[in-house]
């Protein structure tokens, strides 16, 4: 079976991680210069890279051991350590890895926190004191796509670099590099748009496409949609979440219409986005637009969103949710 994209062509190097410009600058730099802090938070949107320039950040930290550098991918399990916070949430998982790195062993030792903000608050205060002061040749990476839920103490603690959704722009570029690599034509355009910024997102509905699977660009669809939201027109807008949930998960719907409301706003101020495509003709004017109305529906979206999170019942957190922009 043939190694699935994301995987495949996943950065070796900080110049293999596209759409991060100025946060691996500031690492580099910070490497370059030995002053990176001993415990770092990546934030920002899922499928951007964080994990990604993490591994990176640790095989840089261990370039002066030469037989650990080269040999990265056979022996990188000797100083990174990587641990999902989702499902070791208590403070014995933390205490047991606290006692874990107090072992010394060569290279610079290196813990990935996955979706850190997982972590119980007594989980959080036992580890407060060794991220503050952790052994010596050990760096702590704390993961997550939301800072907000991380107690104070912590981030106080850490230098905070953001990864920023990928545009849309770069991501064509990058998939149409990939297709080319595989031998393979494929329109990448929906895949890019349909990612919501996430590199990750795109090259899994692409790799559904190298499957064989049918992509169907629905961007119509979500102009209806988004329009019958605008309209505060109800049945239709409930019709076309139907529709569209039968492709879509309910969280690409939500991200989606974000990215519309986003887009609407910003050709508001005269910015040319993807949206304007399906605003026809030479009326088209964005002005038109009740800007106050764009905000309240993409923090709406914003709310669904975070609500997703807290329950199984996708269907009716999502349909609710249309029902609350309608209103």
């Amino acid at each position: 079976m043939n190694e699935v994209l994301a995987l495949k062509y996943r950065p070796k190097v900080f110049e293999e991680v596209i759409g991060q410009s100025l946060t691996i600058k500031q690492l580099e730099s910070a490497i370059f210069k030995s002053n990176l802090g001993h415990a770092l938070l990546f934030c920002g949107t899922r499928g951007t890279g964080k994990t990604t320039t993490a591994r990176i950040v640790a095989h840089e930290l261990n370039k002066d051991y030469p037989d650990i550098y080269n040999s990265w991918g056979t022996r990188q399990h000797l100083v990174l350590t990587e641990i999902d916070a989702a499902s070791n949430t208590g403070v014995d998982n933390v205490r047991d890895l606290i006692e874990s790195i107090r072992y010394s062993t060569q290279g610079h030792r290196v813990v990935l926190l996955d979706e850190a903000h997982m972590l119980s608050k007594n989980a959080f205060n036992a580890l407060l004191k060794t991220l503050e002061e952790p052994p010596p040749g050990v760096t702590f990476i704390l993961l997550t796509t939301e800072p907000h839920k991380l107690l104070d103490t912590v981030r106080s603690r850490c230098q905070t670099y953001e990864f920023h959704e990928v545009e849309r722009e770069t991501l064509e570029a990058y998939y149409e590099h990939i297709m080319e690599l595989e031998g393979v034509e494929v329109d990448v355009k929906a895949a890019a748009l349909k990612a919501c910024g996430s590199v990750r997102d795109g090259l899994s509905l692409l790799q559904k496409s190298l499957s064989g699977e049918a992509q169907q660009d629905n961007s119509k669809d979500y102009f209806e949609l988004v329009g019958a939201i605008y309209a505060q027109d109800v049945a239709t807008a409930l019709q076309a979440v139907s529709k569209l949930r039968k492709v879509d998960e309910a969280r690409v719907v939500v991200q989606t219409l974000e990215k519309w409301f986003y887009d609407c706003s910003m050709e508001f101020f005269g910015m040319k986005t993807p949206v304007r495509d399906f605003f026809n003709g030479p009326d088209f004017d964005p002005t038109a637009f009740d800007l106050g109305h764009l905000q309240k529906l993409f923090h709406e979206c914003l709310e669904a969103e975070r609500s997703l999170g807290f329950t199984p019942n996708s269907k009716i957190v999502l349909e609710m949710a249309v029902l609350k922009m309608c209103m």
